[in-house]
């Protein structure tokens, strides 16, 4: 599927919260804040004055390319294809949320996907529809430029070629991967703002949970099939289903007490909202 949201009193309306594990995570408290792999990270560029980091972890995802395509030029490549792929999709979502007028702090790429960290969240539902559905958007679109690059341009050097087909096939299924409903990545948070048009945010958040909670058993024991079948990428969906597991049930905890307004706290919060496709 973010920080320092600073909120002087609870939302009242059956809204949602897009793009975060939840508005009232402080950074003692935030699993992403907490992940020693977020910790050591670098700044790269800005991009629309939203600076870009890139962690250290990254670097484990280069040579896991280099070593799944047994080739140097073409692992580096598609990396980093991944990469700049994961930054548009993480500034989808950005740049939707600014058109609300909710800012964002910073976005970080890394081993375990890409990271958009907002100052303040949309609050209406069909706000966080829309900037939950802007990510897997871009994605689409970047697998669409791919394609009409192989099916229309002379493109004559077979490497050029064969990027172009992974950063269409890549895209095609990380826009797809993200719709997938495992609350609370993309596709679990348009799943959400669409029960909260039936439903209060907290039961929609609840259904949300469980849903999302059903994905990622599956994904965990595709995982481990694969893990046993010996692939090299079956630990990754491990991890995103804990994460998934994890942060929809902290989330919705969040939500209970944000609905009782009871606990209220300010801080940095960080969403999982991107991660890539690592199975091939």
């Amino acid at each position: 599927m973010l920080p320092r949201a600073r909120q002087t009193q609870p939302a009242q309306s059956n809204i949602a919260t897009p793009l975060t594990r939840s508005s009232f995570f402080t950074r003692s408290d935030n699993f992403w804040y907490n992940n020693p792999m977020l910790k050591n990270k670098f700044k790269i560029c800005d991009l629309f004055n939203i600076p870009i980091y890139v962690d250290i972890t990254f670097l484990i995802l280069l040579l896991l390319f280099i070593s799944d395509f047994k080739s140097f030029s073409f692992g580096i490549a598609a990396g980093l294809s991944l990469a700049i792929s994961v930054i548009l999709h993480e500034l989808g979502h950005s740049l939707t949320a600014r058109a609300f007028g909710y800012h964002t702090n910073d976005i970080t790429i890394s081993l375990i996907g890409g990271c958009a960290s907002l100052i303040a969240m949309p609050r209406k539902a069909w706000q966080e529809f829309l900037t939950a559905l802007a990510g897997p958007m871009v994605s689409f679109a970047l697998a669409l430029m791919a394609f009409l690059n192989l099916a229309f341009l002379p493109v004559e050097s077979r490497f050029l070629i064969e990027v172009l087909y992974y950063v269409f096939y890549m895209n095609l299924v990380l826009g797809i991967f993200n719709l997938l409903p495992g609350f609370p990545m993309d596709g679990g948070r348009v799943f959400r703002s669409f029960m909260c048009a039936f439903v209060a945010r907290d039961k929609a958040t609840r259904i949300a949970m469980w849903v999302g909670r059903v994905f990622a058993i599956l994904l965990a024991l595709r995982g481990i099939h694969s893990i046993l079948s010996g692939g090299a990428w079956g630990f990754m969906s491990l991890l995103i289903a804990w994460m998934i597991w994890k942060e929809g049930w902290r989330e919705y905890q969040q939500v209970l007490a944000e609905e009782r307004w009871t606990k209220w706290s300010q801080g940095d919060f960080n969403a999982r909202v991107s991660p890539p496709p690592y199975e091939q």
